[in-house]
């Protein structure tokens, strides 16, 4: 144990938050996150990956997708609710299970896309539970001035789970064994990481003995949004995360065919030309306290909200750029691609770190499992339609034209809720 906590501090160097890792609490959480992280991104990644090949449309994984995060739209106010009225060891826990013996049913099932539907859903449905839990979890184990710290080291776990359950896994998973014993690996990382997070001090309490029913879960989800809406800093940060991730899952949506049809790459290789995108992700970590102490919300998280819209507006015109590089075509159009990687990562994980940071700090402790679970909601409502669209755009006009209407509605739809904002009176938080 001693030895993981020397390796795990000299891990949080990358960043660099040393001291964090000394908190045996938040060490164990944070370890937590990213063996369930792994698993979670390598499944669902190898799902997509399954569906696309096995069907060949566009639309096809945009269907999965939609399938997968529509349980959000569904459950969102019911999951916040429960978050906050139960221990957070027990919903992680009980999540990080469920997702386990779904495992195992996609080991059996990787041949039927109709199963790997079912089982998309079922898994979001678990995950529904685990990330607003873990995201309101921060305070109870460290301090308010750690805020911004921990959620950089959180989302360096999110980047190491991304390079391995993304790149990684699935690539070695593939090639050699196949999607069965990758099934199988994650359901056991599943259920260490269930383990580990029963045992983290402070995470423990009390099961509620009051009857919840769904008005009463509408209610107090409603009491928690309608507290967010008296910030207006806080209420635009939710906003622009929202946004963000909204144009986040249309991007990773479109990726396999983008490969196909921009990059003349093999749908399974995609990974490895967006790789750059890690050197973003460890710089937006690496520097995210320093902005976050220095710059205000407004202008942290709406420069990097800009950087984002441009660098996804740029993708649409990879192939013209390439054109006019003086050599390969299919490798400039590669190149090209490695460089916008970076910095749309860049902007959007500053945005994620920044944003949940604003939350931590500005809504009262007990609500934050609602308030993240509606930013969930919020995020995943928004996200179906573009993502049903897109796919269906994508098979008639191609992959370009429709990154390019992505990157510019959504710039248009930050300035509208931004402006509607600033426009309504300001209401005083009591």
């Amino acid at each position: 144990m001693a030895a993981t906590r020397t390796a795990m501090v000299r891990l949080s160097a990358l960043v660099p938050e040393r001291a964090l890792f000394r908190n045996d609490a938040y060490r164990r959480l944070w370890f937590a996150r990213v063996l369930s992280q792994i698993p979670a991104n390598a499944v669902v990644y190898t799902m997509l990956i399954v569906v696309v090949e096995a069907t060949g449309r566009s639309f096809s994984s945009s269907l999965f997708v939609a399938a997968y995060i529509a349980p959000a739209a569904v459950l969102g106010s019911f999951a916040g609710v429960l978050v906050d009225r139960f221990p957070k060891g027990l919903m992680l826990g009980g999540a990080h299970a469920a997702r386990a013996a779904l495992c195992a049913m996609l080991a059996v099932s990787i041949d039927n896309v109709l199963w790997i539907y079912v089982i998309a859903l079922l898994f979001a449905v678990a995950g529904q539970l685990s990330g607003p839990a873990e995201s309101s979890a921060l305070p109870a184990l460290v301090d308010a001035e750690e805020y911004t710290a921990a959620n950089s080291l959180n989302n360096l776990g999110g980047l190491i789970a991304q390079v391995v359950g993304v790149v990684l896994l699935p690539a070695v998973f593939l090639n050699t064994v196949g999607a069965e014993a990758l099934a199988i690996v994650a359901g056991v990382m599943f259920g260490l990481a269930a383990a580990n997070v029963l045992l983290i001090d402070g995470l423990a309490g009390p099961i509620s003995a009051v009857d919840m029913t769904v008005q009463e879960a509408r209610e107090q989800f409603a009491e928690a949004w309608q507290r967010l809406t008296l910030d207006s800093v806080a209420y635009l940060a939710v906003t622009v995360v929202v946004l963000a991730n909204m144009a986040g899952l249309v991007v990773a949506t479109l990726l396999p065919r983008y490969a196909s049809q921009v990059l003349d790459i093999e749908i399974q290789n995609a990974i490895f030309v967006v790789a750059p995108a890690v050197i973003g992700m460890w710089a937006s970590l690496r520097f995210a306290h320093q902005v976050a102490g220095r710059l205000s919300p407004w202008i942290s998280i709406g420069g990097s909200f800009a950087a984002l819209v441009v660098s996804i507006t740029l993708c649409a015109f990879v192939a013209p750029m390439a054109d006019g590089m003086g050599f390969d075509p299919q490798i400039a159009r590669i190149i090209i691609t490695m460089m916008l990687a970076p910095v749309l990562a860049f902007a959007f994980t500053l945005i994620n770190v920044i944003g949940r940071s604003v939350v931590n700090e500005r809504i009262p402790r007990e609500m934050q499992g609602r308030v993240f679970a509606a930013q969930g909601t919020l995020t995943n409502l928004a996200s179906i339609p573009p993502i049903l669209l897109t796919g269906v755009l994508a098979d008639l006009m191609g992959v370009p034209p429709v990154l390019f209407l992505v990157g510019v509605g959504t710039g248009l739809l930050a300035i509208w809720f931004v402006a509607r904002n600033l426009a309504r009176p300001q209401a005083v938080v009591r």
